[in-house]
């Protein structure tokens, strides 16, 4: 089952322009290497980062878009569907990663326009690049 929601969102991410593998790109633009804080190293922290990413994504479609846009929302509902589908510990985990990351947007008032764009592709290509780390598990 954690291939389908894995493979949902690699698939249904936008296309981004390509960049040096190993590295994914943060919120604030910059990359971030294989070492130190970079969650591929860690599976347990893979889903609580992806979670957040989500979180983020929601809130830039929901500011940008009208409260009516609810894609990453529900790709965090089927996140949590798969990985984590009763009441306990990991599933908590994930909704508070999702809230934080829905917060942390909200508090940086992104303006729509190019800069909320620019903060959308990054978060889409660091989840897309996520949900792969997690497919490469899986398939190991």
């Amino acid at each position: 089952m954690r291939w389908l929601i894995i493979s949902l969102l690699v698939l249904t991410a936008p296309a981004m322009a390509q960049q040096k593998p190993g590295t994914f790109a943060s919120s604030e633009g910059h990359q971030e290497s294989e070492g130190g804080a970079n969650p591929f190293n860690d599976p347990g922290r893979t889903l609580p980062y992806l979670a957040y990413t989500l979180g983020q994504l929601h809130y830039l479609a929901y500011a940008c878009e009208g409260e009516d846009t609810q894609a990453w929302r529900i790709r965090m509902i089927e996140l949590l569907r798969l990985e984590a589908p009763l009441t306990g510990y990991r599933r908590e985990r994930l909704i508070d990663a999702f809230n934080d990351g829905y917060q942390v947007e909200q508090r940086a008032r992104i303006r729509c326009g190019a800069q909320a764009e620019a903060e959308r592709r990054n978060l889409a290509r660091r989840g897309a690049q996520m949900s792969q780390a997690l497919l490469n598990e899986v398939l190991d």
